[in-house]
């Protein structure tokens, strides 16, 4: 065996130490920039990723301290701008980073998010605490399921978790998460109160387990698109009738959907009744001898009634194609269902005036068709910009009153033929009614005034028109029912000499009738006065008969009035 001499030995130990030595100068310096790649500030020696570094900030001032072997920030950082600075370094570690860091810098809210830097594993906690807000980034240790979180920033996010489950149970609706599956993984405890009054409630109520039922089952799959919502109900024992929610639901990451479920029972309950309301109103429209045509805002006929059918002779598929307003009426006019216009402007005219004064609850005319028919049309606004048009058959309305306005006409006819001037006046004393006569025989016509003379009036007139007589003051009296309500006749005589004869008796309803006859002259005695009258001083002899122009005038056309007892009232 042949052993090297010392030279050979002492070269190789020389090249052994210097590989040693070059080995542990490339390590120690590759093992920091494996760490650190891209998070390290330039100048920095060592920086450390193992231990937990804490920086808090007030006001977007850093008041922690740096050290040299801070792996995120420099020593010489400026304490001004250390928070964006820090945010660029570790803009990196998650996506979700920067934004979580502004939302925690404007609003407070604690955040704590998990990445990588090379093969190491770190977490970035935020939190806002006392007018602070503190950073911290440390190691996690992902391997075993565990991750090293600050105390403090784990104490936060537990205080907030816990403060979002005591808003959501407090929440009325109720939420839920379901799997893709429509597996219950959370609710809240309106939805758990929910489901215990579904499955019994009370003593007999089925314990609730996990999983937790799906109280709407299949009313909600599949689920309802993103921002629309759908009706679903329940039934429960202790209602009598089923509970409506209105379920929306927002997809998650992991296929799965965040539900809520608003109770819309005060809805459902109003929307019954509108619709109980609709069917009353439909059958008391269906009802009325009026004809009912709603246009809405756009002039389509909404609704209308059978009546308008019968009244307009129009047939039930042109109303129910929901004509215009315009289409309507042009029916009508081909239909000789209303008044011919003379020419097509007016026509428009007309259409025009009719929608106008609709929507203002203005319009109101008599329509005379061509076959003698006459129709009441009115126009009333409705909510929304819509009109109503009402079509009421008046033809026998306007027949009573052309039959009432001739036989008035005739009767007035045979009062103005009447020799004799009459005057009625009611029980309040008002003249309401005269004739001819009277205007010729006393130079004044009431039937021309506005406001028809009072007793008191008519009697001065008659008197300042006649001699001196006592008979003015019984007339009032006797009118006020404050003497005998029984026929009489007096005479009396005009200042030009012309004597007559004034017959005054009572009428129906406390009215008074005085009426005036012209006497011919020459009769000393016309009225026939009785013996006991004669006996009076200065009258004149009784005659053998009465004149004939008023034999009979003294006789009671009816029993006499007597006025009601105010007791018995």
């Amino acid at each position: 065996m042949t052993f090297p001499d010392s030279m050979t030995v002492m070269l190789f130990a020389a090249i052994s130490l210097l590989t040693a030595a070059a080995a542990l100068i490339l390590t120690a310096r590759l093992a920091p920039a494996q760490r650190g790649a891209g998070f390290a500030p330039a100048g920095m020696a060592r920086p450390l990723i193992d231990m937990p570094h804490r920086y808090e900030f007030r006001e977007g001032y850093l008041l922690s301290p740096v050290t040299s072997d801070d792996a995120f920030l420099p020593e010489e950082a400026d304490r001004t701008t250390a928070f964006d600075a820090l945010a660029r370094v570790l803009a990196d570690l998650h996506p979700d980073l920067p934004a979580r860091m502004r939302a925690l810098r404007k609003r407070g809210e604690a955040f704590l998010l998990t990445g990588t830097l090379g093969h190491d594993a770190l977490s970035v906690a935020g939190r806002h605490e006392d007018g602070r807000v503190i950073l911290s980034v440390g190691p996690a240790n992902a391997s075993d399921g565990r991750a090293a979180v600050d105390s403090a920033t784990f104490a936060k996010l537990q205080e907030e978790a816990d403060d979002l489950r005591t808003a959501l149970d407090a929440a009325t609706m109720p939420i839920w998460k379901q799997d893709g599956e429509g597996r219950i993984a959370w609710a809240n405890a309106s939805y758990l109160g929910l489901a215990d009054r579904k499955l019994g409630g009370g003593d007999e109520a089925v314990a609730l387990g996990w999983p937790l039922p799906q109280i709407f089952a299949d009313q909600v799959a599949p689920l309802p698109d993103a921002g629309k919502t759908r009706r679903c109900s329940v039934d429960l024992p202790d209602a009598e009738t089923p509970a409506w929610f209105e379920v929306s639901a927002q997809l998650t990451e992991d296929g799965g959907a965040i539900c809520t479920a608003r109770p819309i029972d005060r809805l459902i309950r109003a929307e019954t009744s509108l619709r109980s309301f609709m069917q009353t109103l439909s059958k008391t429209f269906a009802s009325l001898p009026t004809g009912l045509a709603v246009f809405d805002r756009r002039r389509e006929l909404m609704t209308f009634n059978p009546a308008l059918t019968s009244l307009s002779n129009l047939p039930m598929e042109f109303l129910s194609s929901r004509p215009t307003l315009v289409d309507f009426l042009d029916q009508l006019r081909e239909a000789r269902r209303m008044p011919e216009p003379r020419d097509y402007r007016g026509w428009r005219d007309e259409i025009a005036k009719l929608e106008q004064g609709a929507s203002e609850g203005t319009y109101q005319e008599i329509w005379t068709l061509p076959d003698g028919q006459s129709l009441r049309v009115t126009g009333r606004p409705h909510p929304d910009g819509a009109v109503a048009l009402m079509f009421e058959d008046i033809s026998q309305e306007v027949t009573l009153t052309r039959r009432f306005r001739a036989e008035l006409d005739l009767f007035r006819s045979v009062l103005d033929d009447e020799a004799s001037a009459l005057a009625v006046f009611g029980r309040d004393g008002q003249m309401v009614l005269s004739n001819a006569a009277y205007a010729d025989l006393w130079g004044d016509d009431p039937r021309l005034t506005e406001v028809a003379p009072r007793l008191a009036d008519a009697t001065r007139l008659w008197q300042g028109r006649c001699a001196p007589s006592g008979i003015w003051g019984e007339i009032r009296q006797f009118a006020a029912f404050q003497i005998e309500r029984a026929p009489w006749v007096e005479t009396i005589t005009l200042l030009e000499g012309e004597r007559l004869a004034c017959r005054v008796s009572p009428m129906a309803g406390g009215a008074t009738l005085v009426r005036f006859l012209p006497l011919e002259s020459g009769m000393s005695d016309p009225l026939g006065w009785s013996e006991a009258a004669a006996s009076v001083a200065g009258a004149p002899p009784p005659l053998a008969a009465p004149h004939a122009a008023v034999a009979g005038m003294a006789e009671p056309a009816q029993a006499p009035y007597s006025p009601p007892d105010p007791k018995a009232l």
